[in-house]
């Protein structure tokens, strides 16, 4: 990006508001060619096959099958991928079975739409591969009552299958060849981020290492709890993650003895993150060191390049927790049926939903489906801020619809459609990854050639499509965000005091080396912090009357991950010859972070810790009284935002 650009993009950064601020961020590093060139070909490949038969119509509902299961696309390894778009793919075919039986009954679509809403609410709080099936199921029940598609359901349903097959295949083409790509460049990026980590040791640095680290995890352990006996190549993969976090608490505990990594250190975790890349084996660390600090740092490089030369793995090195699939079943369950926000959000859906099919069936609006499938696409709890999704998806919305109009106008009916058809196609998986309204924006002249395809409705669809949006819009936010003041906050408060009870957890059992659990309570503490800043991100794109005080979080989030950061460090140096604190005085910050996570839970201004003045804990201490000073401070706005 150029310098100016880049200016003239921090400028509009500044200005804009939360549910803008998106729009104007560079474009995520993680996007690449492959998703935009596999979603154009998959969309494109059934018309051209249409078009060779003569009709090319005929490739509307595999495109559409393209289409949903490839948006169910997010990457990650090979096994998670084929469970979201599996997942999406089938509850997109049983939604359009579903709707095109019941096209045309009237009041009758009203109610099983409705009823289709509640179940897809429950289904989308089963975790992501439910989200994204409740989400296909009801989106293509509303398309399935609303486009007039030539021919019987059941042979319909399977054209849609075939499309989805066709999407699956073309996301698992390298798989043959390189079956552990996506957690070999998970692991990669984390040592990328980990190498830049050298150099900026600030905030920014530990969080974008955090959120790499957290994205190595997730996809080399969703990948490892599916393969069958042991794996080493992905056992060695989460290990080499393992190591990435000890150099990284022994980076915090270097800086908190105010010294500067040695250069050879730097040099050795640049070559473990070359090797990872495809180059050459690297050299381990030769030099010793005397204070705990370096000791610590050296002795997690050096671990870290002799797991990347092939070295043995140790015990204990894979932290998660196998859970049984009863277990997950029953948690699912419990997430269905007695969660307060999945309750509150399936009234909702049904109740907007159930709106806009009265609405459709006024006769007020000449493609009145498209009314229902903004309600489904802009209520949706775990897409972020339902304001920030129903002003983008508008705006988006009219861009995207002067674009098809501008189409529609140029391009005659007919095969010269697929070349835009084509471009947009290519172009939603870029959208999808910056914000709603990007993605809105390529989506509507999509749908929009997709639907001329069949109808030859010509650029009016595009005035159709633009009223039927922003009466959808409207709806959502009359109905299913203004009349709910618990739909206006993310819970922040909820989610800091579980991250600081995840703190609490880990620091009991930090200092025991010999806890074969420790490994998996920090990955724990970390990922209580990553689920803290996303509901936190979200809650800022809310209006400004609302996101003002979110952000009186900030600093009490800050707080706790020094706390954090000051115990994975303070270990780090106890580890290698530091004197260890006693159990009492562990268990004295304990039990004073269980408080505070208590206090905020009750909204009430938390008690001043009682601690042991032990000088193993000194900096871990002093940042638990920082802690609960600045929670203190912030009390006005936390039992506002706990609220939430």
């Amino acid at each position: 990006m150029s310098p100016v650009f880049r200016r003239a993009a921090d400028r509009l950064t500044d200005a804009a508001p939360g549910w803008l601020l998106e729009a104007v961020r560079p474009a995520p590093a993680a996007l690449r060619w492959g998703p935009m060139l596999r979603m154009a070909v998959g969309v494109t490949t059934p018309l051209l096959v249409g078009l060779a038969a003569g009709q090319i119509a005929l490739g509307l509902l595999p495109s559409m099958g393209v289409m949903s299961t490839s948006m169910a696309d997010r990457g990650g390894s090979y096994r998670a991928r084929i469970i979201l778009m599996c997942a999406a793919g089938s509850a997109g075919a049983l939604g359009y079975l579903t709707g095109a039986l019941v096209r045309g009954d009237g009041w009758w679509t009203v109610l099983v739409v409705t009823a289709v809403s509640a179940l897809s609410a429950l289904i989308s709080t089963a975790g992501a591969a439910g989200s994204a099936a409740g989400l296909q199921l009801l989106v293509m029940t509303v398309l399935g009552t609303g486009i007039p598609v030539p021919g019987p359901p059941g042979p319909n349903t399977l054209k849609f299958l075939l499309g989805a097959v066709w999407a699956l295949a073309l996301a698992l083409a390298g798989w043959p060849l390189r079956p552990r790509a996506a957690e070999e460049a998970a692991v990669t990026a984390a040592y990328h981020a980990l190498s830049r980590l050298f150099a900026d040791h600030g905030r920014d640095g530990l969080k974008a290492f955090d959120t790499a680290l957290k994205s190595g995890y997730d996809t080399v352990l969703s990948a490892r709890s599916a393969a069958a006996g042991t794996d080493p190549e992905r056992t060695r993969l989460v290990a080499l993650l393992n190591q990435s976090s000890l150099i990284r608490n022994a980076l915090i505990s270097l800086c908190q003895e105010e010294r500067e990594p040695p250069e050879e250190l730097a040099v050795a975790v640049a070559g473990v993150t070359d090797m990872l890349a495809g180059g050459p084996e690297p050299r381990g660390p030769r030099q010793e060191y005397g204070s705990p600090a370096l000791r610590a740092l050296h002795s997690a490089v050096r671990g870290a390049a002799e797991l990347a030369s092939g070295g043995d793995i140790a015990a204990g090195q894979v932290p998660y927790e196998p859970v049984g699939h009863r277990r997950r079943l029953r948690m699912l369950w419990e997430r269905m049926w007695y969660g307060h926000l999945a309750r509150v959000y399936t009234v909702r859906l049904v109740l907007c939903m159930g709106v806009a099919g009265a609405v459709s069936e006024s006769g007020w609006f000449e493609r009145s489906y498209w009314l229902m499938l903004t309600v489904a696409l802009v209520l949706k709890p775990d897409f972020g801020s339902v304001f920030a999704r129903a002003v983008q998806r508008a705006l988006g919305t009219l861009a995207g619809t002067l674009i098809g109009t501008v189409v529609l106008l140029v391009v005659p009916y007919g095969p010269a459609l697929l070349i835009p058809i084509a471009v947009f196609a290519a172009l939603m998986p870029y959208g999808m990854q910056r914000n709603w309204g990007m993605m809105s924006a390529f989506q509507a002249p999509l749908v929009l050639l997709l639907v001329d395809l069949l109808t030859r409705g010509g650029p009016k669809l595009a005035e159709v499509r633009l009223v039927d949006t922003l009466a959808g819009c409207a709806i959502v936010l009359l109905l299913g965000y203004l009349p709910w003041p618990a739909s206006w906050e993310a819970p922040v408060g909820p989610r800091f005091a579980d991250a600081v009870s995840a703190t609490a957890r880990y620091l009991r059992h930090a200092f025991d080396p010999e806890d074969p659990g420790r490994a998996l309570l920090r990955r724990q503490a970390y990922d209580a912090f990553a689920d803290l800043r996303t509901v936190f991100q979200r809650a800022v794109t809310e209006p400004r009357v609302v996101s003002r005080r979110i952000t009186t979080w900030m600093p009490a989030m800050t707080a706790l991950e020094r706390v954090a950061d000051a115990t994975a460090a303070t270990v780090a140096r106890t580890e290698h010859g530091a004197p260890p604190p006693s159990e009492a005085a562990v268990q004295a910050l304990v039990t004073s972070l269980e408080g505070i996570a208590s206090d905020v839970r009750a909204g009430r201004a938390p008690r001043r810790p009682e601690l042991a003045d032990e000088e193993a804990l000194e900096r871990v201490n002093s940042a638990v009284s920082s802690l609960r000073d600045t929670v203190s401070g912030d009390h006005s706005g936390t039992g506002e935002a706990r609220n939430g």
